[in-house]
């Protein structure tokens, strides 16, 4: 059972903290941060402005590196990436629903929508029947 509950593990942060310097200042994003995330669960994340929730999105997200600590995403250690790397996994296995719409102004939204499965090399005709199905989805087929 030990290891059904292993690979349900999506991402963990083990004792994961990330400082900002500026200048001759250290500005602490967020304090050293354990959490475990399994497949199906919801997690909310709330505090007041300042308490690290973007920061720990951040991290989660594999937009940032921790300054100390362990964060890993699918069992892969962020801080054994490259930059390179680190845009690999977030493009395979990340996913952001932002709050404002973040869209790349020049595109359409079915260009908006497909871009990540260009990126994967994605044949045009499955990111065409993708992307008319996730935008039916979402009531915006249209």
């Amino acid at each position: 059972m030990a290891q059904k509950e292993e690979q349900d593990i999506v991402a963990e942060l083990r004792q994961a903290s990330k400082v900002f310097k500026s200048g001759g200042q250290e500005i602490v994003a967020l304090q050293p941060t354990d959490l475990l995330l399994r497949a199906g669960e919801l997690l909310l994340i709330i505090g007041p402005s300042g308490s690290g929730k973007t920061t720990l999105l951040s991290l989660l997200g594999c937009v940032l590196y921790p300054t100390q600590g362990c964060v890993c995403v699918k069992g892969v250690n962020t801080k054994d990436l490259n930059d390179k790397d680190m845009a690999r996994l977030r493009l395979r296995e990340i996913g952001f629903v932002f709050q404002n719409f973040n869209l790349i102004a020049p595109l359409t939204s079915e260009e908006n929508v497909g871009t990540p499965l260009l990126l994967k090399k994605t044949a045009s005709g499955i990111i065409r029947d993708k992307v008319d199905t996730a935008l039916e989805l979402v009531g915006l087929g249209h």
